[in-house]
């Protein structure tokens, strides 16, 4: 399945300050902390905004590999939101290639501590 990797080649990051000099840094991505793969389906259990309430069948794309942690959810309508991989909490269905052919791996249900992140929501 094509996305993104666990690659935590460092690199780097590059600005100018508030005086105008140029400031550079080096920076690794952290390092993945979930099973969770592109292309792995969840039902949610418990509302994430107006667009994915409880009940909502959601895939996971491909994100950014430099923040591996946080997942981008896709809803039926095309609809996308970004969540720490904590906050999915559900009957997670994860699928991978095995002899070229898409296999489900079994459900499994998913979830830990739970964070209240209703403060982002509009309201």
């Amino acid at each position: 399945m094509d996305g993104v990797t666990n690659d935590r080649k460092p690199y780097f990051v590059t600005w100018k300050d508030a005086q105008g000099q140029i400031q550079r840094i080096r920076r690794m991505a952290p390092p993945k902390a979930h099973d969770l793969n592109v292309g792995d389906e969840a039902t949610l259990d418990r509302r994430l905004g107006d667009d994915f309430s409880k009940g909502t069948k959601v895939s996971i794309e491909a994100s950014n590999q430099r923040h591996p942690n946080i997942l981008k959810l896709k809803n039926e309508n095309g609809q996308t939101t970004f969540v720490p991989y904590f906050d999915l909490t559900g009957n997670i269905r994860r699928f991978r290639m095995v002899d070229g052919e898409r296999t489900q791996m079994g459900d499994q249900t998913s979830g830990g501590d739970y964070i209240d992140s209703s403060y982002l929501e509009w309201p």
